[in-house]
């Protein structure tokens, strides 16, 4: 028994020394330990709000920051990642700019709260305000979608009551009360209002709009 906490001790150690920890407590950074500077492959408890580098793992707390990619699930009221995400935030608000303008550095997962935002982001974004700043792959429902392009679904919610915004092209569909494309390469609008800037059957159209 001695010997295997000795050699936890000596891990924990270790992977303090290398600028990693497996567990971090934060009251309100920068009273934590260990430091922000630390990334952390395991568990993060975040009292009041917590910040880190890169995290892996469980996040839990009121307001949680990361400054470089997350790679776990995060529960809190506040989920906020500087870098790119791949797994799933919960909250209240979740917030991750990464990839805003390209595909390359796509962020993969789910986000599920009240207000949602992204950059270029591939998975589900579930909440009343749902916006991607770059690219969107998979289904955004909400009563606000909003994204750059669309690959997939923007749906309102609560039987299609919403609206639905694409400043770009949409290749899918737009299901709302009010449904705008700037283009549309290839997809359907259905909703009370639809309107398509660039390729689509109608500028304005009610019911159905989309492009084939």
């Amino acid at each position: 028994m001695k010997k295997l906490i000795a050699s936890i001790a000596i891990a924990v150690a270790s992977a303090a020394f290398a600028g990693e920890t497996p567990v971090m407590v934060s009251l309100v950074t920068p009273v934590q330990a260990p430091d922000s500077s630390h990334d952390v492959k395991g568990l993060r408890l975040s009292l009041v709000y917590g910040d880190c580098g890169e995290f892996t793992g469980l996040d839990l707390g009121i307001a949680n920051r990361t400054r470089g990619n997350f790679t776990g699930l995060g529960i809190g009221g506040v989920n906020i990642a500087s870098g790119r995400v791949y797994g799933g935030h919960v909250g209240l608000v979740n917030w991750s700019d990464y990839g805003a303008s390209g595909w390359e550095d796509v962020s993969k997962g789910c986000q599920i709260g009240l207000f949602n935002r992204a950059g270029s982001f591939c998975g589900l974004q579930d909440g009343i305000v749902n916006i991607s700043g770059g690219t969107f792959t998979g289904l955004q429902s909400g009563l606000f979608n909003s994204a750059v392009n669309v690959n997939g679904v923007s749906c309102g919610c609560y039987l299609f009551l919403g609206v639905n915004v694409a400043t770009g092209r949409v290749r899918g569909c737009q299901l709302g009360l009010v449904n705008y494309a700037a283009e549309m390469e290839c997809g359907v609008q259905i909703g009370l209002v639809n309107i398509i800037d660039r390729g689509g059957w109608m500028p304005v159209f009610p019911i159905v709009n989309g492009s084939f």
